[in-house]
């Protein structure tokens, strides 16, 4: 009971929280939205985080284009945007059946519920090593 009269005070009333989904015509089970401070603060951080995805994507491709001769960049640039493209595609739908396939396969350490996120991890382990890798220059 404690938790609901601390929970109270920060999404509602309690009356929202005693009269439940009988009490009001919205029928969401008794769940009340957040304030509208906590749905500010949430679309600030989304949007924020979403312009630093996209300036990390870019990024990304601007120093692909700045290693890459320049009559060669039209088709690096080219399978970089297919094979970014095919990713997004692939990606969660791989990743989201890897996900369930460690939920309910039964199966031990490490292919239990941390399965999809160790493989995250090797696939990022590995793109780190490869960006550390050095760089031999002919000359």
């Amino acid at each position: 009971a404690e938790g609901l009269e601390a929970a109270s005070g920060v999404w509602g009333g309690d009356e929202e929280l005693a009269l439940g989904s009988e009490g009001r015509s919205g029928g969401d089970g008794g769940a009340s939205s957040p304030p509208a401070w906590l749905r500010m603060l949430l679309a600030a951080h989304y949007s924020a985080s979403k312009c630093v995805a996209s300036g990390c994507y870019t990024s990304i491709f601007l120093m692909i284009n700045d290693s890459v001769a320049p009559e060669l960049r039209g088709r690096v640039n080219g399978l970089s945007m297919s094979l970014s493209s095919l990713c997004k595609a692939c990606g969660p739908t791989l990743g989201a059946v890897l996900f369930a396939w460690s939920l309910s396969s039964g199966v031990g350490p490490p292919f239990d519920v941390a399965f999809s996120f160790l493989l995250t991890a090797l696939a990022m382990l590995s793109v780190a090593l490869a960006a550390c890798r050095p760089v031999f220059t002919a000359g």
